[in-house]
């Protein structure tokens, strides 16, 4: 197959790939009554309890506004809190609402689970091979990146 060919191939089996997964994210997180992005900050604050809103922002790869933005309707419904930094006054920092940290740490358990036994049906060596192919395709493109960058320099 020649090497056009087969780029269009992965670039087409990628792009499904994120379709389902965001298909059943969107379902999931339907169920809880909040979006994907809204999902993603929430699950992020589970793992890293306090956090600024630029520390979300660059763990998810998304603008300030934006994380911003989700942040405020969070905290509108109850579900996240803000509250200035100890240290520095200044600093502004967000967390899980405490009486929705156990519900939502329940549900997010659900959806592991459930993402688990999709799983299931791949072997070890099989889901190690996935991982270090979709490794290899990041490392390509970062790549290009770079040279793409230092051109532009």
């Amino acid at each position: 197959m020649p090497i056009n060919e087969k780029i269009l191939e992965i670039m087409t089996t990628v792009k499904k790939i994120m379709m389902l997964i965001k298909q059943h994210l969107d379902q999931e997180f339907k169920a809880l009554g909040i979006s994907e992005s809204q999902g993603l900050i929430i699950r992020t604050l589970m793992h890293h309890d306090d956090m600024k809103v630029s520390d979300i922002a660059k763990q998810l790869d998304l603008s300030n506004s934006t994380v911003s933005g989700i942040v405020d309707r969070l905290v509108e419904r109850g579900i996240l809190d803000r509250k200035r930094s100890e240290e520095d006054r200044r600093v502004v920092m967000v967390s899980l609402a405490q009486c929705h940290r156990q519900p939502l740490k329940k549900h997010f358990e659900v959806m592991t689970k459930r993402l688990n036994k999709v799983m299931d049906f791949g072997s070890e060596q099989e889901l190690d091979d996935i991982a270090k192919a979709l490794d290899k395709l990041q490392e390509l493109f970062e790549k290009t990146n770079n040279i793409e960058e230092e051109k532009e320099s």
